[in-house]
Order: structure tokens, then C-alpha cells, then sequence
């Protein structure tokens, strides 16, 4: 599965008989370090692997990771459960790998989260109770509209950097402003270039951001790190402007 990003592994086993267990791995073809959009699709697949001839080993997807950011679209292999899973499972020691598809919804909130969780169960014979894992979660998708790394600056005490017109490749956003620093003035001119000058007596790190905002008013922050002093034996730990 070279073109799937893992999300989460969980496993279980039998505490008489270990040899008796399963694994569940959970895969996403969206790269959970890249936030997701409004309107994008993600696709989930679910391995469920028994070990030792269990009689049955389920695989379940919790369904509130969904929140009010996204929904299910298609769970084919899964079915959806009164206590709010997605569940499928594996007989006979035969593994099984299923799909489901949800989209992030148009409304969704900037910056909501969705980290889904999962459980591997067994049920060792026909008619034996269920002996299952924790909840495990790892990885998960930030939604954000728009995308916009981060930069850096680097000034000695009481110097000053700017930040060029058309500093940020932002297709699509409109320049707004920038926030307040802790340790030194911003500004910003009308040709959408900013300035910081920097605090004489301040030695270390400052931050502030820059403000975008898309054709439907939705606000984009961009974050500009500031270090303020001489690098010395460390340089390059910081590249950008100054």
C-alpha cells in the first residue's frame, strides 16, 4: 500500500491464549501532514488481520471523529452500528481489507479536527464473547481552507527585516494586515510589504502573522517567526528574510 498514508494500528489477543489474536491497520489516501479543504474527499481503508484461527475478527471505525466536519458518504463492506461504529470483520484466518469514502463538508469550521479512532475485536469460537482493544488513534486532518507556510526572520537587537511585496504565494487571497509582535513593531505599507523592527533590548524569538482573506471572507493566517540576535555557531537554523 505504497500510495497510502498510514493513520492508525491497533491489535488484540486472547490473555489465555495469545497465539489466538488480530490486527486492525487504518490507511488514508490524503497525507494526514497536509490539512484537507472543504469539499475534499478522503478515502479510509481498514485492514483486519487475524492470527491463530480465531472464529471471527472484527475491525471498527468510530463515527464521531466525523463531528460536524464531515460526513460519511460510502462504507461498502461496513456496517454501521447502533452504538455509532463501522464495523466489518474476518473469518476463518483470512484477512479482509475494506473502503469507505468521506467528504469534508462545505461548511466545515476552520481549523476543525478529525482524528479517527479504531478497535480490533475477536471472538475466539461460535457463540464466545467479545474480547477486544482500546480505542487507538495516531494520526488525523486539520481542516483549512487555504494553505500558507510559514516564514522566518532574522535581525540583530534594534535592526530591522522586511517582507517584500507579493512576499506569500497566496492564489486567490487578498493582503489584509498583520497581527501585533511582543518584541518589536510591525508595519505594513499600502504595496502589501511588512516590516518588523525589532526591540534593542530583546535576545531570542518573536512572532506575529499576516492576515489573508479568500473571495468568501473566510480569514487565512500565515505565522512569521522572528529571531532576534547572532546565530554564532548555528547558522542556518532559521533561512528567510533579514
Amino acid at each position: 500500500m505504497n500510495d497510502w498514508y498510514p493513520i492508525a494500528r491497533t491489535w488484540v489477543a486472547h490473555p489465555q491464549s495469545p497465539q489466538i489474536g488480530g490486527a486492525l491497520e487504518l490507511y488514508a489516501d490524503a497525507d494526514p501532514s497536509v490539512p484537507v479543504a472543504p469539499g475534499q474527499a478522503i478515502t479510509l481503508t481498514l485492514a483486519v488481520t487475524p492470527t491463530g484461527g480465531a472464529y471471527r475478527t472484527y475491525g471498527y471505525l468510530l463515527d464521531d471523529f466525523l463531528g460536524q466536519a464531515a460526513r460519511m458518504v460510502r462504507h461498502r463492506g461496513m456496517s454501521h452500528l447502533a452504538n455509532g461504529r463501522y464495523a466489518t470483520y474476518a473469518s476463518d484466518a483470512e484477512p479482509r481489507t475494506v473502503s469507505c469514502l468521506l467528504k469534508i463538508k462545505d461548511d466545515a469550521q476552520e481549523g476543525a479536527v478529525l482524528l479517527p479512532r479504531v478497535v480490533v475485536g475477536l471472538v475466539p469460537t461460535q457463540g464466545d464473547r467479545l474480547i477486544s482493544s482500546a480505542a487507538i488513534s495516531d494520526a488525523g486532518f486539520r481542516v483549512r481552507r487555504h494553505w500558507l507556510p510559514g516564514q522566518s526572520l532574522n535581525v540583530h537587537p534594534g535592526g530591522q527585516a522586511a517582507l517584500p511585496a507579493g512576499h506569500t504565494q497566496a492564489p486567490g487571497l487578498r493582503f489584509m494586515g498583520v497581527s501585533l509582535a511582543q518584541h518589536g513593531a510591525v508595519t505594513c505599507l499600502p504595496d502589501g510589504s511588512v516590516t518588523y523592527q525589532a526591540d534593542p533590548v530583546h535576545l531570542g524569538y518573536d512572532r506575529f502573522e499576516l492576515a489573508f482573506e479568500d473571495e468568501m471572507g473566510h480569514r487565512v493566517w500565515s505565522e512569521v517567526t522572528v529571531y532576534i540576535g547572532d546565530f554564532g555557531a548555528s547558522p542556518g537554523a532559521v533561512v528567510g528574510y533579514g
